[in-house]
């Protein structure tokens, strides 16, 4: 049997480098001579590796989708009881003035190409449909009041994440992210107590 083929070293710092400069300063500051410094890597490499630009930061941002989704689903992934779960989410560590690693990119004008978009959105859409099954579970465990508009708070927890990391960054202060998210955590806390 044929061993797999390892991915190549050099394709990986180039997609390493990406997802740190997307991350840092979004698509379209990233150049591809900065990529190639963060990199290490030669001109050749980019291209023997990518068509582009636009090709490295689709890849990269499918591999940052897929790290993210990791990481999120471990918070959902325990036993305990469905709102302590969200609990877990909403005050888990978030640097606020870097921003989250796929939301910062959703006011860039790239956006629009489907490429880029496709990733976040099924980011989003796994965030969203995870905490709307959360909520669902704790309607049908009594920790919540039935009916409850589960679908309608997800979108408003994931709004509320995202927010806060908007205003960390316009004022340059993680204490945005915090209060927003422990305001999330009080409106759970009001409507579990009606």
């Amino acid at each position: 049997m044929k061993n797999a083929r390892q991915p190549s070293p050099k394709r990986q710092q180039l997609l390493d480098a990406a997802k740190a400069l997307l991350w840092d300063m979004g698509y379209e500051s990233m150049s591809p001579q900065r990529i190639l410094q963060k990199s290490g890597a030669g001109q050749g490499s980019l291209y023997h590796h990518f068509d582009g630009k636009r090709a490295l930061a689709s890849a990269a941002l499918n591999e940052m989708e897929a790290e993210m989704r990791t990481s999120f689903d471990q918070i959902f992934a325990t036993r305990t009881p469905p709102l302590q779960r969200l609990r877990s989410y909403l005050t888990q560590e978030r640097d606020g003035q870097k921003g989250c690693r796929l939301g910062r990119l959703a006011n860039e004008s790239a956006i629009a190409d489907e490429a880029l978009r496709a990733p976040l959105g099924r980011y989003f859409s796994h965030v969203q449909a995870v905490i709307t099954q959360t909520l669902d579970e704790a309607v049908h465990g009594g920790e919540l009041p039935s009916p409850s508009p589960t679908t309608d708070i997800a979108a408003t927890l994931v709004a509320v994440v995202q927010g806060g990391y908007t205003l960390s960054r316009i004022h340059q202060d993680p204490v945005h992210i915090k209060r927003a998210t422990q305001g999330a955590l009080t409106l759970l806390d009001a409507l579990r107590h009606q």
